[in-house]
């Protein structure tokens, strides 16, 4: 994998293990973060960080944000 840093990669593993490949399957930045198990802030740094690269979508409903993978591979 190309220049991540380790918890983008971590949290990119956790969000392809849980199956968030699509827009019915998008889960929380809280279930990420359980997912993940990083901390709070390392865990929104790398959602923000991915979505800068592509790679996730942010699906927004009213006040409610989901994350879901777009890409399969990390650049």
């Amino acid at each position: 994998m190309a220049n991540v840093s380790p918890q983008v990669e971590k949290l990119f593993n956790a969000l392809k293990q849980a199956g968030a490949v699509g827009e019915d399957k998008a889960i929380s930045a809280e279930k990420a973060t359980a997912l993940s198990k990083l901390p709070k802030a390392q865990c929104m740094n790398a959602l923000q960080d991915l979505e800068r690269k592509g790679v996730i979508k942010v699906k927004k409903k009213n006040n409610a944000v989901s994350y879901f993978l777009a890409k399969t591979e990390l650049p």
